[in-house]
């Protein structure tokens, strides 16, 4: 079996017994499944501050059934929960060299169950729309939705 998969089996089991389960190490390949979304988000200059002239912008996530976290340690101790939350929607980015093809193919997934491989990252800036968001090098159908159309 491979590593990711074993991590990802142990972190599900986890979810079970726990409300949010912690992905070690951050930085590593995972695959995850969710339900795909389309949200609608606030950009520069004030991301959100004043929503009358902030423009807005869509994004893609995976939402994932329990929350997940990363191992964070924040700039302040007072400041751990809004640095170090955990999440249950990821914000789905796309390298520049692969982005059209899996930005295509997480669009056609909207509103079903999907498996998107990756690397989790910490938000960092305030174009990063969720705590943790992953940096996508695969998407595709859940095997649940896989022939769901059929029917």
């Amino acid at each position: 079996m491979k590593p990711s998969r074993f991590l990802l089996l142990f972190a599900f089991g986890l979810s079970i017994a726990h409300a949010q389960v912690t992905m070690e190490p951050e930085n590593k390949p995972v695959t995850l499944t969710g339900t795909i979304r389309l949200l609608q988000g606030y950009g520069p200059p004030g991301w959100g501050e004043n929503k009358k002239t902030d423009p807005k912008f869509t994004y893609l996530v995976i939402e994932l059934s329990n929350p997940i976290n990363t191992p964070c340690t924040p700039s302040r101790p007072e400041w751990k929960s809004a640095e170090c939350s955990s999440a249950k929607q990821l914000e789905l980015f796309f390298d520049s060299s692969t982005a059209d093809g899996l930005e295509a193919s997480a669009k056609k997934l909207v509103g079903r169950r999907a498996t998107v491989a990756g690397t989790l990252q910490r938000a960092i800036a305030p174009a990063e729309m969720t705590p943790i968001y992953i940096e996508v090098t695969a998407i595709q159908a859940a095997k649940s939705e896989i022939g769901s159309n059929l029917r």
